[in-house]
């Protein structure tokens, strides 16, 4: 299937993301051209009402951050939380072979790509299978239940677990989380440095970027800067991790 330029929404409102709202846009499915003409209007909408930069996500940091540090890797790629994402297509394009995980379904193909259905806490493959494991914003939703998979207090920590068990002896983990002044709601989790250690405990840590937006401009940062941000204002902090399987 080809790729469409929304595969990806131009904005991340959070509205787009909740299950009510998407039930509502499910029953528009019957009627694609109105379907369409109300999203297109609801995009105007919001471009209006926020300025321009506010509408950039942290995608234009992390994905430059995954192809840097995949440079030299070797063997099959997991990406985990892939639903709507460009970047297993990117990579399987790019020559990697790749799989791809959601508890969502992954509407795209590529002879490079197999993607699977299934819960990020009980990733279905045997220890050390990957070369590399990629989870790019979605650690932070792991357990919560806001995209309908299972709920768990510590649904992040199982997670990162899954990840250091099915990495290959020397394999990498690119993992990116929303970084600030530590809090959870009910779609997401904020880090700040105790709670990252927290979150990779069962990885050794290599390498921690930080990058911070402030009115949609994202420049890097370091960890103190990044400290500061409050994610219900108008700023973004990400931390990006390069781990590695624990000795």
């Amino acid at each position: 299937m080809a790729v469409q330029d929304h595969i990806e929404p131009a904005g991340t409102y959070k509205s787009q993301y909740h299950l009510r709202w998407r039930g509502g846009a499910r029953l528009l499915d019957p009627f694609p051209r109105l379907k369409e003409w109300l999203a297109s209007s609801a995009r105007g909408l919001l471009k209006q009402i926020f300025e321009p930069g506010m509408v950039t996500t942290e995608r234009v940091i992390e994905y430059p951050f995954v192809f840097q540090h995949l440079n030299g890797v070797v063997g099959p790629v997991l990406d985990l939380g892939c639903c709507h994402s460009r970047l297993p297509l990117a990579l399987a394009s790019r020559g990697f072979g790749v799989v791809g995980m959601d508890f969502n379904p992954y509407p795209y193909r590529h002879p490079g790509l197999r993607a699977l259905r299934g819960d990020i806490m009980r990733i279905p493959f045997a220890a050390g299978t990957f070369s590399a494991v990629l989870a790019v914003s979605v650690i932070e939703h792991i357990g919560i239940g806001h995209y309908g998979e299972p709920e768990a207090d510590i649904g992040d920590q199982v997670a990162v677990r899954e990840i250091a068990r099915i990495l290959k002896p020397g394999g990498k983990a690119l993992i990116t989380v929303p970084y600030g002044r530590t809090h959870t709601n009910d779609w997401m989790r904020v880090y700040d440095k105790p709670r990252l250690a927290q979150l990779t405990a069962a990885l050794a840590t290599d390498q921690v970027e930080y990058a911070v937006s402030r009115t949609g401009l994202w420049m890097p940062a370091d960890e103190g800067e990044a400290a500061t941000i409050d994610w219900n204002g108008p700023h973004r902090a990400v931390a990006l991790v390069v781990a590695s399987k624990a000795a």
